[in-house]
């Protein structure tokens, strides 16, 4: 995730004191209700060479444009200084409103803006399309199909859902030929990608009002509807984008298709298509030196069992996270909904990839031991990371209630792998960074 801007720290400052007053699952409704968009411009700078590629502007109209632009985002600055003011001033009114009234109240100023930033968009881009030919108004669509995939792209909350598959493509070294040979397919998917781009933007549109409504009157069922309703159409983007990676590796061949394909998986999910260090393991223990022809063929053999369970794995928990991920951006406030109407205390959270993270540790354990006893226990005291295994293997475990840091795998305690950020940054602390056999670190392997 990219660091929060100085207009989106904005926005989460001057909000705090109403959430701190509001349910935690306000801040789910929030997220979808357009705060963050509100202290957004609609065009920044960089656009204005977008406008230049696309409608192929004069040297007249480049000037026209980049005036019309700082005309806009004077205009923006102002009422952004503005609405700041604004909600500096209600911040007693804000906390004196209590759980009920904290919402209503922030919401006034922000609705007024929200209007006024509609007509700042709108007066831009009349005064723009005023000085195009008509020429240039015919590639409008195509202006707009360019800005959404560069705006609307990055906002995907599942994995999978903000991939750019073209620009994968490139960044895998395809060849050009491969590239032309595969125009007509890119096409068709970049159409497909914009229909759906459009879709979730319309529907978050339609649901922004509504969900706000829903926080000032604590409509819980109302804002889960909502929600499911946007959710529905985060999916349906992510299942295109999967649905395109099979196709398109198809279209470049048994060539370059494999590797279009892996460099795709790994852009789309992050936190399971991740080459595991436990490669490194069995080269470092093949250089051992003093090993017969007969071990080194029984290391591969294991190396060859190991790599075909584990790409099944990968597949297993990247189709567990496209269950549970959509899941998430609903469950704090279908909680919330089912508290309000059972009156029941909060249920236990389940880490739900913890059964395959138990596997994979499972079946790494195992690996180890085989290498073990291919080459000896001897030997295999001096693989990387076996010191620190052996302590490990030697501690008593303790129980989660004294405090341990080794909970069992059966404990209904909150695991540090609740999803694909924490994923990451587990990996990291583990494998710090490097997946070759000269890591002191304990081989691990990741998702």
């Amino acid at each position: 995730m990219k660091p929060l801007s100085h207009l989106r720290s904005l926005v989460v400052t001057v909000a705090l004191s109403a959430f701190a007053a509001t349910p935690l699952s306000h801040a789910q409704l929030g997220m979808q209700a357009g705060f963050v968009e509100a202290f957004q411009p609609d065009y920044l700078n960089r656009d204005i060479s977008i406008f230049d590629e696309v409608l192929e502007l004069e040297e007249w109209q480049q000037t026209t444009v980049e005036s019309l632009f700082q005309d806009y985002a004077g205009d923006f600055r102002v009422g952004v200084d503005g609405l700041r003011d604004q909600m500096k001033d209600l911040k007693d009114q804000i906390l004196s409103a209590g759980e009920q009234g904290a919402m209503g109240v922030i919401m006034v100023p922000i609705n007024k803006w929200s209007k006024e930033k509609a007509r700042l968009k709108l007066r831009f881009i009349e005064n723009l399309r005023s000085v195009l030919s008509d020429e240039q108004q015919a590639r409008w669509p195509r202006l707009e199909m360019a800005l959404r995939r560069d705006k609307e792209l990055p906002k995907g909350l599942l994995s999978g859902e903000s991939v750019n598959l073209r620009a994968v493509a490139l960044e895998a070294g395809l060849p050009p030929d491969a590239m032309i040979a595969a125009e007509a397919a890119l096409g068709i998917y970049e159409a497909q990608l914009d229909a759906a781009l459009l879709a979730r933007a319309t529907q978050l549109a339609e649901s922004q009002e509504r969900l706000k409504e829903a926080m000032v009157g604590q409509d819980f069922e109302r804002g889960l509807n909502e929600l499911e309703l946007i959710v529905a159409k985060r999916v349906a983007l992510r299942d295109l984008q999967d649905r395109s990676i099979d196709s398109l590796a198809l279209v470049f061949g048994e060539e370059w298709g494999p590797r279009f394909k892996a460099r795709a998986l790994a852009t789309a999910y992050p936190a399971v298509y991740r080459a595991s260090p436990l490669i490194g393991y069995f080269a470092a223990a093949r250089e051992l030196s003093g090993l017969s022809a007969d071990q080194i063929s029984r290391i591969n053999d294991v190396e060859i069992a190991y790599v075909g369970w584990y790409a099944d794995w990968q597949n297993r928990l990247a189709q567990a996270h496209r269950i549970e991920e959509p899941k998430k951006q609903t469950d704090e406030t279908r909680r919330r909904r089912d508290q309000a109407v059972s009156r029941q205390e909060k249920p236990i959270v389940r880490d739900p990839y913890q059964p395959l993270h138990a596997e994979r540790d499972a079946t790494d354990e195992k690996a180890r031991a085989d290498i073990a006893a291919i080459i000896g226990e001897e030997l295999a005291r001096q693989l990387p990371g076996a010191p620190k295994l052996a302590a490990e293997a030697a501690r008593p475990m303790i129980s989660p209630k004294a405090g341990s840091a080794r909970p069992d795998l059966g404990s209904d305690t909150d695991s540090p792998r609740q999803g694909p950020e924490n994923d990451q940054k587990a990996v990291s602390r583990q494998a710090g960074g490097r997946e070759n056999a000269s890591s002191k670190e304990a081989p691990r392997t990741v998702e």
